[in-house]
Protein backbone atom coordinates (compact mmCIF):
# COMPACT_ATOMS: atom_id res chain seq x y z
CA UNK A 1 0.00 0.00 0.00
CA UNK A 2 2.88 2.62 0.86
CA UNK A 3 4.41 1.71 -2.27
CA UNK A 4 1.71 2.63 -4.16
CA UNK A 5 0.67 5.82 -2.50
CA UNK A 6 4.50 6.58 -2.98
CA UNK A 7 4.17 6.13 -7.11
CA UNK A 8 1.42 7.82 -6.75
CA UNK A 9 3.52 11.20 -6.18
CA UNK A 10 5.99 9.70 -9.40
CA UNK A 11 8.49 8.46 -6.72
CA UNK A 12 10.52 5.46 -8.36
CA UNK A 13 11.45 2.60 -6.21
CA UNK A 14 15.04 3.93 -4.92
CA UNK A 15 13.68 7.14 -4.36
CA UNK A 16 11.14 5.28 -2.09
CA UNK A 17 13.68 3.14 -0.79
CA UNK A 18 16.27 6.44 0.18
CA UNK A 19 13.48 8.31 1.62
CA UNK A 20 12.50 5.45 3.93
CA UNK A 21 16.36 4.47 4.89
CA UNK A 22 16.22 8.48 6.06
CA UNK A 23 13.40 8.17 7.93
CA UNK A 24 14.18 5.15 9.71
CA UNK A 25 17.86 5.68 10.67
CA UNK A 26 17.34 9.26 11.04
CA UNK A 27 20.01 11.96 10.00
CA UNK A 28 23.00 10.48 7.64
CA UNK A 29 25.83 11.90 4.95
CA UNK A 30 25.21 10.88 1.62
CA UNK A 31 28.33 8.25 1.82
CA UNK A 32 26.91 6.17 4.96
CA UNK A 33 23.72 6.16 3.39
CA UNK A 34 24.48 4.65 -0.05
CA UNK A 35 26.58 2.19 1.47
CA UNK A 36 23.83 1.14 3.43
CA UNK A 37 21.03 1.39 0.93
CA UNK A 38 23.83 -0.43 -1.78
CA UNK A 39 24.05 2.07 -4.13
CA UNK A 40 26.53 4.39 -5.83
CA UNK A 41 26.82 7.57 -4.46
CA UNK A 42 26.55 9.24 -7.96
CA UNK A 43 22.77 8.12 -8.35
CA UNK A 44 22.17 8.79 -4.45
CA UNK A 45 22.69 12.55 -5.07
CA UNK A 46 19.60 12.54 -8.28
CA UNK A 47 17.49 10.60 -5.87
CA UNK A 48 17.74 13.34 -2.68
CA UNK A 49 17.71 15.82 -5.36
CA UNK A 50 14.39 14.77 -6.55
CA UNK A 51 13.01 13.70 -2.60
CA UNK A 52 14.35 17.73 -1.65
CA UNK A 53 12.22 19.28 -4.58
CA UNK A 54 8.97 17.24 -3.35
CA UNK A 55 9.82 18.48 0.06
CA UNK A 56 10.15 15.21 1.82
CA UNK A 57 13.92 15.47 2.17
CA UNK A 58 16.45 18.96 3.96
CA UNK A 59 19.84 18.91 3.58
CA UNK A 60 21.94 20.50 6.16
CA UNK A 61 25.90 21.08 6.89
CA UNK A 62 28.23 19.87 10.30
CA UNK A 63 31.97 20.13 10.34
CA UNK A 64 31.75 21.12 6.93
CA UNK A 65 30.10 17.75 6.12
CA UNK A 66 26.84 17.45 4.48
CA UNK A 67 23.64 15.82 5.85
CA UNK A 68 20.31 14.52 5.04
CA UNK A 69 17.35 14.42 7.16
CA UNK A 70 13.85 12.93 6.43
CA UNK A 71 11.24 15.38 6.64
CA UNK A 72 7.84 14.28 8.36
CA UNK A 73 5.57 11.95 7.44
CA UNK A 74 2.50 14.05 7.27
CA UNK A 75 4.51 16.29 4.62
CA UNK A 76 3.24 13.43 2.50
CA UNK A 77 0.00 14.82 2.92
CA UNK A 78 0.98 17.80 1.81
CA UNK A 79 1.85 16.40 -1.56
CA UNK A 80 -1.27 14.54 -1.81
CA UNK A 81 -3.53 17.41 -1.32
CA UNK A 82 -1.56 19.36 -4.06
CA UNK A 83 -1.61 16.52 -6.31
CA UNK A 84 -5.15 16.29 -6.10
CA UNK A 85 -6.02 20.00 -5.80
CA UNK A 86 -4.03 19.94 -9.63
CA UNK A 87 -5.82 17.57 -10.71
CA UNK A 88 -9.15 18.93 -9.66
CA UNK A 89 -7.72 22.16 -11.22
CA UNK A 90 -6.85 20.27 -14.49
CA UNK A 91 -10.02 18.85 -15.03
CA UNK A 92 -11.82 21.82 -14.49
CA UNK A 93 -9.85 23.49 -17.19
CA UNK A 94 -10.58 20.82 -19.51
CA UNK A 95 -14.48 20.58 -19.18
CA UNK A 96 -14.08 24.93 -19.99
CA UNK A 97 -12.95 23.44 -23.43
CA UNK A 98 -14.85 19.95 -23.89
CA UNK A 99 -17.83 21.42 -25.77
CA UNK A 100 -15.35 22.79 -28.27
CA UNK A 101 -14.42 19.09 -28.60
CA UNK A 102 -17.70 18.09 -29.04
CA UNK A 103 -18.45 20.48 -31.46
CA UNK A 104 -15.29 19.41 -33.36
CA UNK A 105 -15.80 15.88 -32.44
CA UNK A 106 -16.26 13.93 -36.10
CA UNK A 107 -19.77 11.95 -35.88
CA UNK A 108 -19.33 9.76 -39.26
CA UNK A 109 -19.98 6.98 -37.49
CA UNK A 110 -22.05 4.34 -36.38
CA UNK A 111 -21.10 4.94 -32.48
CA UNK A 112 -21.65 1.89 -30.02
CA UNK A 113 -25.16 1.91 -28.61
CA UNK A 114 -25.19 -1.20 -26.45
CA UNK A 115 -22.27 -1.86 -23.67
CA UNK A 116 -22.24 -5.37 -21.67
CA UNK A 117 -20.74 -5.41 -18.44
CA UNK A 118 -19.62 -8.62 -16.47
CA UNK A 119 -18.49 -9.43 -12.74
CA UNK A 120 -18.04 -6.52 -9.51
CA UNK A 121 -15.39 -4.40 -11.13
CA UNK A 122 -16.89 -4.30 -14.66
CA UNK A 123 -20.43 -3.24 -13.08
CA UNK A 124 -18.54 -0.46 -10.71
CA UNK A 125 -16.87 0.98 -13.74
CA UNK A 126 -20.49 1.23 -15.49
CA UNK A 127 -21.60 3.26 -12.79
CA UNK A 128 -18.68 5.67 -13.14
CA UNK A 129 -19.63 6.99 -16.73
CA UNK A 130 -22.47 9.56 -14.72
CA UNK A 131 -19.55 11.13 -13.19
CA UNK A 132 -18.52 12.12 -16.84
CA UNK A 133 -21.35 14.46 -16.10
CA UNK A 134 -22.19 17.18 -13.85
CA UNK A 135 -25.62 19.69 -13.00
CA UNK A 136 -27.82 17.20 -14.32
CA UNK A 137 -31.04 15.11 -12.57
CA UNK A 138 -31.13 11.26 -12.82
CA UNK A 139 -33.61 8.42 -11.94
CA UNK A 140 -32.94 5.09 -10.85
CA UNK A 141 -35.15 2.31 -9.59
CA UNK A 142 -32.80 0.81 -7.01
CA UNK A 143 -33.57 -2.89 -5.01
CA UNK A 144 -30.96 -1.24 -2.63
CA UNK A 145 -30.61 -3.98 -0.08
CA UNK A 146 -29.17 -6.13 -3.34
CA UNK A 147 -26.99 -3.16 -4.53
CA UNK A 148 -25.25 -3.19 -1.51
CA UNK A 149 -24.40 -6.38 -1.71
CA UNK A 150 -23.19 -6.01 -5.17
CA UNK A 151 -20.97 -2.88 -4.86
CA UNK A 152 -19.90 -2.65 -1.12
CA UNK A 153 -21.08 -0.15 1.32
CA UNK A 154 -17.51 1.90 0.64
CA UNK A 155 -17.84 2.27 -2.96
CA UNK A 156 -21.27 3.41 -2.46
CA UNK A 157 -20.44 5.70 0.12
CA UNK A 158 -17.86 7.34 -1.69
CA UNK A 159 -19.71 7.02 -5.26
CA UNK A 160 -22.42 9.31 -3.31
CA UNK A 161 -20.13 12.21 -2.38
CA UNK A 162 -18.81 12.66 -5.95
CA UNK A 163 -22.23 12.72 -6.84
CA UNK A 164 -23.53 15.38 -4.67
CA UNK A 165 -20.26 17.23 -5.26
CA UNK A 166 -20.83 17.05 -9.12
CA UNK A 167 -24.15 18.10 -8.35
CA UNK A 168 -26.20 15.00 -10.22
CA UNK A 169 -29.76 15.18 -8.38
CA UNK A 170 -31.42 11.57 -7.75
CA UNK A 171 -35.16 10.90 -7.26
CA UNK A 172 -35.10 6.64 -7.04
CA UNK A 173 -37.38 4.42 -6.06
CA UNK A 174 -36.96 1.41 -3.81
CA UNK A 175 -38.89 -1.87 -3.69
CA UNK A 176 -40.75 -1.85 -0.80
CA UNK A 177 -39.10 -5.60 0.60
CA UNK A 178 -35.75 -4.15 -0.85
CA UNK A 179 -35.49 -0.92 1.53
CA UNK A 180 -32.45 -0.34 4.06
CA UNK A 181 -32.60 1.58 7.12
CA UNK A 182 -30.80 5.40 6.54
CA UNK A 183 -29.71 5.43 10.16
CA UNK A 184 -27.60 2.30 9.09
CA UNK A 185 -26.33 3.91 6.05
CA UNK A 186 -26.37 7.68 6.53
CA UNK A 187 -24.71 8.13 3.07
CA UNK A 188 -27.98 7.57 1.19
CA UNK A 189 -29.18 10.98 3.05
CA UNK A 190 -32.24 12.43 1.23
CA UNK A 191 -32.84 16.37 1.29
CA UNK A 192 -31.50 19.02 -1.11
CA UNK A 193 -27.91 18.69 0.80
CA UNK A 194 -27.50 15.38 -0.43
CA UNK A 195 -29.20 15.98 -3.85
CA UNK A 196 -31.46 12.71 -3.53
CA UNK A 197 -35.29 11.87 -2.80
CA UNK A 198 -36.49 8.26 -1.77
CA UNK A 199 -39.77 6.95 -2.42
CA UNK A 200 -41.27 3.03 -1.77
CA UNK A 201 -42.58 1.52 -4.36
CA UNK A 202 -45.99 -0.27 -3.81
CA UNK A 203 -45.53 -4.09 -2.77
CA UNK A 204 -46.74 -5.55 -5.62
CA UNK A 205 -43.61 -4.08 -7.43
CA UNK A 206 -40.43 -5.90 -7.02
CA UNK A 207 -37.34 -6.49 -8.75
CA UNK A 208 -33.60 -7.65 -7.81
CA UNK A 209 -32.50 -5.64 -10.61
CA UNK A 210 -31.70 -2.11 -11.31
CA UNK A 211 -31.07 0.77 -13.62
CA UNK A 212 -29.91 4.33 -13.42
CA UNK A 213 -30.97 6.65 -15.67
CA UNK A 214 -29.37 10.18 -16.86
CA UNK A 215 -28.80 11.76 -20.59
CA UNK A 216 -29.30 9.47 -22.94
CA UNK A 217 -27.77 6.62 -21.21
CA UNK A 218 -30.03 3.86 -19.15
CA UNK A 219 -27.06 1.52 -16.97
CA UNK A 220 -29.10 -2.11 -16.05
CA UNK A 221 -27.43 -3.73 -12.88
CA UNK A 222 -28.35 -7.33 -12.03
CA UNK A 223 -27.96 -8.75 -8.01
CA UNK A 224 -25.03 -10.29 -7.05
CA UNK A 225 -26.23 -13.58 -7.89
CA UNK A 226 -25.75 -13.13 -11.33
CA UNK A 227 -23.90 -10.25 -10.99
CA UNK A 228 -23.84 -8.54 -14.73
CA UNK A 229 -25.00 -4.90 -16.19
CA UNK A 230 -25.16 -3.23 -19.14
CA UNK A 231 -25.54 0.24 -21.14
CA UNK A 232 -27.96 1.52 -23.52
CA UNK A 233 -27.79 4.63 -25.26
CA UNK A 234 -30.78 5.56 -26.87
CA UNK A 235 -33.36 8.61 -27.21
CA UNK A 236 -36.12 6.77 -27.14
CA UNK A 237 -35.86 4.41 -24.74
CA UNK A 238 -34.10 7.04 -22.36
CA UNK A 239 -37.68 8.71 -22.71
CA UNK A 240 -39.94 5.74 -21.96
CA UNK A 241 -37.97 5.01 -18.95
CA UNK A 242 -38.53 8.41 -17.87
CA UNK A 243 -42.02 8.28 -18.54
CA UNK A 244 -42.69 4.99 -17.19
CA UNK A 245 -40.39 6.25 -13.66
CA UNK A 246 -42.68 9.13 -13.39
CA UNK A 247 -45.85 7.47 -13.36
CA UNK A 248 -44.19 4.85 -10.79
CA UNK A 249 -42.99 7.74 -8.67
CA UNK A 250 -46.56 8.99 -8.65
CA UNK A 251 -47.32 6.17 -6.97
CA UNK A 252 -44.54 5.37 -4.30
CA UNK A 253 -44.57 6.64 -0.77
CA UNK A 254 -41.94 9.66 -0.12
CA UNK A 255 -39.33 8.46 2.40
CA UNK A 256 -38.71 10.67 5.45
CA UNK A 257 -35.80 10.78 7.64
CA UNK A 258 -34.31 12.28 10.82
CA UNK A 259 -31.71 15.01 10.04
CA UNK A 260 -29.86 13.83 12.84
CA UNK A 261 -28.98 10.49 11.48
CA UNK A 262 -27.20 12.08 8.46
CA UNK A 263 -25.58 15.55 9.81
CA UNK A 264 -22.39 13.21 10.15
CA UNK A 265 -22.28 12.87 6.32
CA UNK A 266 -23.53 16.14 5.33
CA UNK A 267 -20.73 17.88 7.14
CA UNK A 268 -17.93 15.32 5.44
CA UNK A 269 -19.58 16.69 1.59
CA UNK A 270 -19.55 20.30 2.51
Amino acid sequence: MLDNIFQKLDLEESEIKTYLNLLEGGISSAGKLAKKIGIPRSSLYGYLSKLAEKGLVKQSEKYNIKLWQAETPEKIIDLLDEKINNTENLKEDFLKVLPVLKIKQKLDFIAPRFTYFEGVEEVRNALKDAFLYRDMETQSFWPIKDMIKVFGEDYLENHNVKRIRQNIYIRTVWPADKGIDIKKYPFFAIGPKSKREIRIAPKNIDSSMGYWAYKDKIVFVSSKIECFGFMVESQELRQLMKTQFDILWKMSKPVKVNEKYIKDFLKEIE
